[in-house]
């Protein structure tokens, strides 16, 4: 069974999210936000169980024997007998001295020095101002229940190349934008049930600039002259982004266009005859999805070391292509072969360039060549210079070509070899923003897979500058 990615687990959960229109790409995105952090007014609420609170506020009002204590709370007497034992035992409650006459078998219970302070906390509690760190949405304009570990500084989501997403106003948050209303919701929000603010006395907004990583679902309808766009925070759709993003001009605000599929690379017709279509892998990758959703700690071990598969030929769809490259640079025995118009420095990331040194360091053999005519505008001087460092340290497993030309867009790891019209090395970072459904054919044969892979170290023999 194979492994998903997030993007891959997304694209089955949400595929029919849009009746009539169909997820054409994935996109990562910015979700601008603000640290804040306010001055409030706010109270603690105490942690004691009710009881416990109950008893000693009674023995600090002078009713100090158990009998007592249950005939005015209307309890079961073991329960006042259990709560004075654990008092007993955390140091609030201890047994007075008799006094002179009284009946020695009635013992009468006092606070010890602890437990008169804790009844003095909780006879008087007083609001105290503290810092109340939060994050604050501004597509929403509202603050809302983020990690803030998870937010990135704007400039790597810019470094990257993903979509910022417009904030709803261009100015700083202010106080009158976030209430102590607003902040008691989202501590419940959080789970946070002790603090209760008063009133907020103001607020201070980080210089730096935030962005928390979400993700955009592109949609479009068969002739691509209708776009929809779904946001994915927290692993969600959310509603609310979605309508403030076409509030903020929706796809054409961000640049997004849509184009018609190309035409897929084609088999040998004997291949053609057994290929399994895209319908029938994407139904069988629901279905798998499926298990790993409701079971991820059974699937983990077993999807750690993916075992070979017998002969295969099929269809793959253009949110399975990332699941393959990683698979190839993950687990790759003997050999990857890539080859890829242009190369973006959002996928030659240093996990990639680690995965594929932890590859060359078990042996395997690597070659990775690119190019489009004499054009390299749409390739990353940064990327290829990352390569070209990595091949001059492996010369004797990595090699990596400039060709003159090519439309190839080919994979081949161990008996695997994959032709499509997916850009391998290019498929995040384009500033373009157009995106379309590509499609693929995998084949897992190996007298197959060793002819092609001959044939494409030939081609690029042939074709290095």
């Amino acid at each position: 069974m194979p492994d998903f990615s997030p993007d891959s687990l997304l694209a089955v959960r949400f595929n029919d999210a849009r009746p009539g229109l169909e997820l054409v790409a994935i996109v990562d995105a910015g979700l601008p936000v603000a640290l804040i952090t306010a001055d409030v007014l706010a109270q603690d609420r105490k942690r004691l169980p009710l009881l416990d609170e109950f008893v000693l506020r009674l023995v600090n009002n002078k009713v100090t024997t158990e009998q007592a204590i249950t005939g005015l709370l209307g309890v079961h007497e073991r329960m006042v007998t259990q709560t004075v034992a654990q008092h007993f035992s955390d140091d609030y409650l201890t047994y007075a001295l008799p006094r002179p006459g009284a009946d020695p078998a009635i013992r009468n219970l006092r606070l010890t020095g602890r437990g008169e302070r804790t009844a003095r906390e909780m006879a008087a509690i007083t609001p105290v101002r503290v810092e109340q760190p939060l994050v604050y949405d501004q597509l929403l304009w509202k603050a809302k229940p983020y990690d803030r570990h998870t937010v990135i500084p704007r400039g790597q989501a810019e470094d990257q190349d993903v979509i910022l997403l417009p904030a709803a106003n261009s100015g700083p948050v202010e106080m009158g934008d976030i209430s102590a209303a607003d902040i008691n919701a989202l501590l419940r929000e959080r789970g946070n049930n002790d603090r209760e603010v008063l009133q907020v006395r103001g607020i201070t907004q980080a210089k730096a600039r935030r962005v928390m990583p979400a993700k955009i679902l592109v949609y479009a309808n068969p002739d691509r002259t209708d776009i929809e766009l779904g946001v994915v925070v927290d692993g969600e759709l959310s509603h609310a982004h979605e309508l403030a993003l076409i509030a903020a001009g929706g796809a054409k605000a961000l640049g997004v266009t849509v184009e018609p599929a190309p035409e897929r690379p084609t088999l040998e017709p004997e291949l053609e005859q057994v290929r399994v279509p895209l319908t029938e892998v994407t139904q069988q990758r629901a279905e798998h999805v499926a298990v790993q959703l409701s079971s991820p700690g059974t699937l983990s071990a077993a999807l750690s070391e993916p075992a070979p598969a017998g002969h295969e030929v099929r269809a793959i769809g253009v949110f399975e292509h990332p699941d393959i490259l990683d698979e190839a640079l993950t687990h790759a025995r003997t050999r990857i072969l890539i080859i890829s118009p242009w190369i973006k420095k959002a996928i030659i990331t240093t996990e990639f360039l680690s995965k594929i040194e932890t590859r060359l360091n078990r042996g395997v053999t690597v070659n990775i060549a690119y190019g489009y005519e004499d054009n390299d505008t749409k390739s990353d001087p940064i990327a290829i210079r990352r390569l070209e460092n990595l091949a001059k340290r492996y010369p004797d497993k990595f090699e990596f070509s400039r060709l003159k030309s090519t439309h190839a867009k080919v994979l081949v790891f161990d008996d695997v070899w994959v032709t499509t019209s997916f850009n391998w090395l290019s498929f995040k970072g384009d500033r373009n923003r157009t995106y379309r459904m590509e499609e693929g054919s995998l084949i897992r044969n190996r007298q197959l897979t060793e002819t092609q892979y001959l044939r494409y170290l030939d081609l690029i023999r042939q074709q290095r500058q």
